[in-house]
């Protein structure tokens, strides 16, 4: 009885530590991820996808990868590679220190599922979240083209 009872105390400690592990991970990015310039590009009349672009600035000392994304304009987010005839991808990584910027010739976010029409000038909001679900927020005006 007390070998398990050990047992169970040293799992249960493990545990605590791997939770205090991986919450040290998500806190040591101290400094918050921000994004610059972003626009989403007028649909085509009656489409319903579009693209949107936009500077990810990661100031902290660990690289992160955009896994997913919300917008409150579209059902569906995907990340998408231009360079690549159009594939998906499964995350995009930015670099510690570093920016990584989604152009029309590269990786950007594709809108599907519009929820509604997109005039320029509109604002498009969006969410991506991180792989350890950090949310990252983006202000995207729609435009004709790259600003």
């Amino acid at each position: 009885m007390r070998n398990a009872v050990k047992q169970m105390r040293a799992g249960m400690l493990v545990m605590g530590m791997l939770v205090l592990l991986g919450h040290g991970v998500a806190s040591a990015q101290d400094k918050p991820i921000t994004t610059a310039g972003g626009w989403v590009k007028v649909p085509e009349a009656g489409a319903k996808s579009t693209v949107a672009f936009v500077t990810v600035n990661n100031p902290g000392m660990y690289a992160i990868y955009l896994v997913s994304g919300t917008s409150d304009v579209a059902g569906k987010i995907e990340f998408r590679d231009a360079s690549k005839n159009n594939a998906v991808q499964e995350d995009i990584t930015v670099l510690a220190y570093d920016s990584t910027y989604m152009d029309p010739k590269g990786i950007h976010v594709y809108l599907s599922d519009l929820k509604k029409e997109l005039k320029e000038g509109d604002t498009v909001y969006m969410t991506l979240k991180t792989e350890l679900g950090l949310p990252v927020e983006v202000e995207a005006k729609v435009k004709q083209s790259q600003p």
